[in-house]
This record gives structure tokens, C-alpha cells and sequence, in this order.
């Protein structure tokens, strides 16, 4: 064993049993590890990682799974309100698609600089207010339309043959959100199935 070194107690006195005490570490000579030490460290170190990286990877593809679901509702939600606040028709448009191509874009439809008014899709100069794009391994799915327009009320336009509730899908192949649009306005995220 190494001894590292003398220990002398500051405190002096007949009576004290801590005057002069060594304390012993190892072999004089000794130093570092040895190789089966070695070995033996890193297969343990190699075994947790093998059982933490999976686990890791899986919360952290719901975890976005979760945002972007959760970003598709803020979405509405803003929507909804900016349509008020402008008093104007605000447009939220869904575009399926997985990460990287789903997106959801909100804007005013509203025909400024030469584009068409009310029509679902931002062209000309319609201010753009909010565009979001689902991350990579998530997808974007609208079940019942591409475009939801907001009146300045804030209620959806509801426009004669549409199915109420609408709903978007936001999945990642092992789990699914759904976001629910009333005929009323209230948006609602439910999952995951």
C-alpha cells in the first residue's frame, strides 16, 4: 500500500489521541489502475449507456411530439385571437407532411397587394403572422380540410358541407395527438393514442 503521508493533529496536549496518526492508501510505489480495474470500469460504463440510449432517444421523439402537438394548438389559439384583435379574417393553413414539410402558417387573408381575399391561401402581400414546421420524425396530418378561416369574432367560418369537429393528427409512427377544432372555436389536444 502507498502511504500518502503523515497526519500530525494541531491539537498538543498528554491527553490527546489524535498527536501523530499515518494514513495508509496503498503500496508504496503504487499508482493508478490496473488493467483489469480498468476494463472492468468501462464495461460497466458501456452497460449503462447501452440501457440509457434507448429510453433517451424514445422521450425524446415524444417529447417532440408533444411540442409540435402542442404548437399546432397554439397556433388556433392565436389565430383565433389575432382575427379579433385585427378585426379581420385571420387564416390558419395546415400543410401535412412529415418533419420538415408538415407546417402550419397563420396569416391575414385578406387579398392585400394584389393577392385574393378569403381564399385559404397566402398570396400577394398577405401579412404573414405565425409559421411553424413540425421537427424531423414527426408528422402532420389534416383529416378534414387544408385551410380554417377566423372571422374577426374569432369564430371559425363555417362554410356549408364541412365536418365539425375538424381534426388534425400529429403522430410520430408510435403515437398520435389529435387536435379538435369546434364549430364554436374552442380548440382542444387530446392523446396520446
Amino acid at each position: 500500500m502507498m502511504r500518502l503521508g503523515l497526519y500530525k493533529s494541531p491539537i498538543r496536549g498528554r491527553n490527546s489521541r489524535f498527536k501523530s496518526a499515518a494514513i495508509i492508501f496503498g503500496k508504496r510505489g503504487q499508482r493508478g489502475f490496473t488493467a483489469v480495474e480498468l476494463v472492468v470500469v468501462i464495461a460497466l460504463v458501456a452497460l449503462l449507456l447501452a440501457l440509457a440510449v434507448p429510453s433517451f432517444t424514445e422521450w425524446r421523439n415524444n417529447t417532440n411530439l408533444k411540442a409540435a402537438a402542442r404548437d399546432v394548438v397554439s397556433s388556433f389559439q392565436f389565430a383565433r385571437v389575432e382575427a379579433a384583435r385585427r378585426d379581420a379574417t385571420v387564416t390558419i393553413r395546415v400543410t401535412t407532411g412529415g418533419g420538415g414539410t408538415g407546417n402550419c402558417t397563420v396569416f391575414v387573408d385578406n387579398g392585400q397587394g394584389g393577392g385574393t381575399a378569403d381564399d385559404g391561401v397566402r398570396n400577394g402581400s398577405e401579412p404573414l403572422l405565425r409559421e411553424i414546421t413540425v421537427p424531423k420524425g414527426v408528422t402532420l396530418i389534416s383529416t378534414t380540410r387544408t385551410s380554417y378561416r377566423f372571422t374577426n369574432r374569432g369564430f371559425p367560418v363555417l362554410v356549408t358541407g364541412d365536418v365539425w369537429p375538424a381534426t388534425i393528427a400529429v403522430g410520430n409512427g408510435k403515437r398520435t395527438y389529435t387536435v379538435t377544432l369546434a364549430a364554436a372555436g374552442a380548440v382542444q389536444l387530446s392523446g396520446p393514442t
